[in-house]
C-alpha cells in the first residue's frame, strides 16, 4: 500500500505555481437607493413590526385610563405618516386610501358603485346544531322522549331547597 501511495504521488501532475498578481479593479455598481421615509420618532422596530408595535403600545398596562380605540387611532395614524404606502391594510385609519370597496347598485342589475369609509361587516348567523337536553317520560305503558334546548348562560352549582321551582 506504501509504495501504491508513493506511485500515485510521482504519477501526479505537478501543481501550476502561485502567481501574484494585483487583483483587478473592483468596479463600484451604484446600489438600488433605499426609499426614503420622512424623519419619525418611532423606533426602527416599530417600522419593521407594525402589528408589534401597535399591540406593545396599545396594551391595557401602558395605555393607562386611554381607551383602545383612542390608542389604536394615534398609533395608527403615526404608523400611516411614517410608513405610508407600505403600511399594512389591517392597520389604515378609517378614511385612508384604499378603505373603499364596490358595492352592487340597489337597483339590482349589474351596476357597482364604489363605496368609501369604514366597511360594514355584520355577524353572521350561527349554524352550529343546538345542544339538546333529552329526558325519558313514562307515557302510556311506554316511553318517549322529552328535549329541550340546553341554556348555556346558566353556569354554577344550583341548589334547590324545599322544593322551590322556577
Amino acid at each position: 500500500m506504501l509504495i501504491a501511495a508513493l506511485a500515485h504521488l510521482l504519477i501526479q501532475p505537478a501543481a501550476p505555481a502561485v502567481v501574484w498578481e494585483q487583483p483587478p479593479a473592483v468596479i463600484e455598481t451604484p446600489a438600488a437607493a433605499a426609499p426614503e421615509r420622512p424623519e419619525t420618532t418611532l423606533p426602527e422596530w416599530a417600522l419593521a413590526d407594525p402589528f408589534g408595535y401597535e399591540r406593545a403600545r396599545c396594551n391595557p398596562m401602558v395605555r393607562g385610563a386611554k381607551t383602545l380605540e383612542a390608542c389604536q387611532a394615534e398609533t395608527r395614524g403615526a404608523l400611516a405618516a411614517a410608513l405610508g404606502d407600505d403600511l399594512p391594510d389591517a392597520l389604515r385609519p378609517p378614511g385612508m386610501a384604499g378603505d373603499c370597496q364596490m358595492i352592487q347598485a340597489a337597483g339590482g342589475g349589474s351596476a357597482y358603485a364604489l363605496q368609501c369609509g369604514a366597511q360594514q361587516r355584520g355577524a353572521s348567523a350561527s349554524t352550529a346544531p343546538q345542544e339538546m337536553d333529552c329526558r325519558p317520560r313514562p307515557e302510556g305503558g311506554g316511553f318517549s322522549s322529552e328535549c329541550r334546548p340546553i341554556n348555556r348562560e346558566e353556569k354554577g352549582l344550583k341548589l334547590r331547597l324545599w322544593g322551590d321551582d322556577d
